[in-house]
């Protein structure tokens, strides 16, 4: 090479390159993102905590039925159980005075407007006042709806 050019070459210097931006301090963008996700967590953690807790009455309820229709001999111990558990969870709910003196058809109407999505079985009523005559006559299939219907409503009733 050209001397000049090597002599010019020596005098540059290398090119300087400024330090990298650091994450702190932290822009208030940053900060405002990690206080609302922040914020966001614990309402969800609330939120979730407050469902479980308000809802911990229907787990309970679910596995006592389980226990109760395993456990019972007849049909018609079953549909006593399911109704008394009916019953029960309802008075837990929805207060001791909407509930208590309902029977017949306007108990059918109850869980029926408390539970409006959950098909109701056209037969329940006759099932549940079978369990308490001497001689029930219902079929195999219209207790265990009944039943099912028992459980689902326990599970799925809204206020």
């Amino acid at each position: 090479m050209d001397p000049k050019i090597e002599q010019l070459l020596a005098q540059m210097n290398d090119i300087a390159v400024p330090d990298p931006v650091g994450w702190w301090p932290l822009s208030q963008t940053l900060i405002g993102l990690f206080v609302g996700i922040g914020g966001i967590l614990i309402g969800l953690t609330w939120y979730y905590l407050t469902q479980k807790r308000n809802n911990r009455y229907r787990q309970e309820a679910l596995n006592l039925f389980d226990q109760q229709v395993a456990h019972a001999e007849t049909p018609q111990q079953q549909l006593q159980l399911a109704n008394k558990l009916l019953k029960q969870v309802a008075i837990t709910n929805y207060g001791r005075r909407q509930v208590a003196e309902l029977s017949g058809q306007a108990w059918v109407n109850f869980l029926h407007q408390t539970a409006l999505y959950i098909d109701q079985p056209e037969h329940l009523q006759a099932c549940l006042e079978s369990a308490y005559r001497p001689n029930p006559i219902q079929s195999e299939a219209a207790i265990r709806d009944t039943l099912d219907y028992a459980r689902n409503w326990i599970k799925g009733h809204h206020k």
